[in-house]
């Protein structure tokens, strides 16, 4: 029986296992402890995760710039995929929002991830073609 509950910053050993282990997640600096912790809190009852028998199986990281939300990384382990384990976690985290009056939320697919874009594309979401992902950092690191 899978459980979907919060995730929270005492996930976060668990979590970062399961993203590394998912293709097509990418991990930056952000994903370290302390900020992945403070964007959970800043964010709180957003992000959620699948546990069968107590192991993380699947999650999602979400949050909000207070006019649309964000799905950053999605993620099921491969011995759970194709079981509505994705589309649950979604749906917490898009109802999360609309509970917040957010009705809109925006996500990243790698270029390449084409199993990905397959799974978005069948649960409804539509691609944006008219627009450019730009990013700016502090630090000079364009992966951060």
């Amino acid at each position: 029986m899978i459980e979907i509950r919060e995730l929270v910053p005492d996930d976060y050993d668990a979590v970062i296992a399961l993203w590394r282990a998912s293709d097509g997640v990418t991990l930056r600096d952000a994903d370290q402890r302390e900020p992945l912790s403070a964007y959970l809190v800043q964010h709180r009852g957003l992000s959620f995760a699948a546990f069968d028998n107590g192991i993380i199986v699947g999650s999602t990281l979400c949050g909000t710039d207070g006019r649309r939300g964000y799905l950053q990384h999605v993620a099921v382990a491969k011995s759970h995929r194709r079981r509505g384990i994705a589309r649950a976690l979604v749906e917490r985290s898009i109802n999360a929002l609309a509970e917040r009056g957010i009705d809109k939320c925006h996500l990243m697919v790698l270029s390449d991830n084409v199993e990905a874009q397959a799974f978005w594309t069948r649960i409804g979401w539509k691609e944006r073609s008219e627009i450019r992902l730009m990013s700016y950092t502090t630090s000079g690191n364009s992966n951060a």
